[in-house]
């Protein structure tokens, strides 16, 4: 292997590590501040209905009210992992650029621009609860309208990291691409596999 694609391997690996350490102390914050089960898979169970699927209509989601995140769907911050996967944004590619799931499973995908330019990370039609989290950069970008169209729409304006959660409900291909003009054409897309088991 080249020296500069171990240390970039070498760098990712260190941005999931600290992530994870970083959204683990927020979750456990979370849960002491609002008063949730000690263990978040416990909190999570109890709202989830009969097909696996984040019951938005539950007595339980009033614990999420009462939360300082008023977005009822940060329990996937908290959620055991089924599957992680560090995806970077660079040179106008996702690496990697097949990601492979099963339906219902809590995935949490972290991802890096590694370039001082805008990139996002975007799937049009997937039904899917989806949380985002951002680490460093910004999501403020100049094209709103492709993140209101989209499902899932996580933009660095600049170098920095963040993190997607999503639980996915129908299985499928999706193909995820950065949406800033120009960078799909030029080959940044990837596809995102759901399989029902």
């Amino acid at each position: 292997m080249k020296i500069t694609t171990i240390l970039k391997l070498f760098a990712i690996t260190t941005m999931i590590v600290a992530a994870t350490v970083f959204v683990s102390a927020c979750g456990d914050s979370a849960n002491e501040d609002a008063g949730l089960a000690d263990d978040p898979a416990e909190h999570v169970a109890d709202d989830v209905d009969s097909n696996g699927a984040h019951d938005l209509d539950s007595d339980s989601d009033a614990d999420h009210a009462d939360s300082d995140d008023p977005d009822p769907l940060a329990y996937l911050e908290v959620a055991p992992k089924d599957s992680l996967f560090l995806v970077d944004m660079s040179q106008l590619a996702f690496t990697p650029d097949v990601l492979e799931v099963k339906v219902g499973e809590v995935v949490e995908i972290a991802i890096q621009n590694s370039e001082a330019i805008l990139h996002d990370f975007t799937i049009d039609e997937v039904d899917a609860d989806v949380h985002i989290s951002y680490l460093g950069g910004t999501g403020l970008h100049g094209h709103e309208e492709q993140a209101k169209a989209a499902d899932v729409h996580f933009a660095l304006t600049e170098a920095g990291s963040g993190i997607v959660h999503l639980k996915i409900h129908e299985p499928g291909e999706y193909v995820f691409y950065c949406s800033v003009p120009g960078h799909q054409a030029a080959g940044m897309e990837g596809k995102l596999i759901v399989t029902q088991d």
